[in-house]
């Protein structure tokens, strides 16, 4: 609570209309009293990835697709509410407490439920998650304070290099156009290599 209040300290402006972390009870109660104007939502990979634990393996398998779909694709809270129930009807899931504690909290991560509040289509903190894998390669709990920063600047400096590399491509190495008409060449002008390809 402390790190959140001198965070927002520092901030100037108007606090965040919105944070997305995991369902970690001691960040929601933290949030809830540091920063009672922001909508604190649960990063939707975090429980989409419990899925494959929390169901039987022949149901994940059959369903995942299904409750993936019923999430982000329903457009009102009714249509979300009814497909939902279809679908744990259809796999004999009735008496799974897990979802049920998953469905009492949608209003914190369940698309429908939480796009009143703009979050430029944020949904996860995945990204943090793929920092976290990206620096773990290179640093660990055991470095000193100074392997620590040898080891971050090797990683930033590959993370540049790499970056480079992507640069170097979308400026350079134009791709064949597949049709020759005027579109094609705005987006091979527009979008990256990795994007248009």
């Amino acid at each position: 609570m402390w790190l959140l209040k001198q965070f927002n300290k520092f901030i100037p402006g108007e606090p965040s209309k919105m944070t997305i972390t995991d369902q970690d009870p001691v960040i929601t109660k933290a949030i809830s009293q540091a920063l009672p104007n922001t909508f604190h939502r649960y990063c939707s990979w975090h429980i989409l990835n419990k899925f494959s634990e929390k169901l039987d393996v022949v149901v994940y398998r059959d369903y995942f697709k299904d409750f993936q779909k019923c999430i982000w694709e329903s457009c009102t809270k009714e249509e979300f509410d009814s497909t939902r129930m279809e679908i744990i009807d259809k796999s004999k899931l009735v008496d799974n407490g897990w979802l049920q504690s998953i469905y009492e909290i949608r209003s914190k991560w369940v698309l429908v439920y939480v796009n009143h509040v703009f979050s430029v289509g944020m949904s996860s903190s995945q990204r943090v998650e793929n920092s976290h894998a990206f620096f773990k390669r290179y640093v660990s709990k055991k470095n000193s304070l100074l392997d620590f920063i040898t080891q971050f600047n090797r990683a930033i400096a590959r993370q540049r290099h790499e970056e480079f590399i992507t640069d170097h491509v979308d400026i350079n190495e134009k791709p064949i156009f597949k049709m020759p008409n005027m579109i094609e060449k705005q987006m091979v002008e527009i979008y990256t290599d990795f994007l248009y390809v």
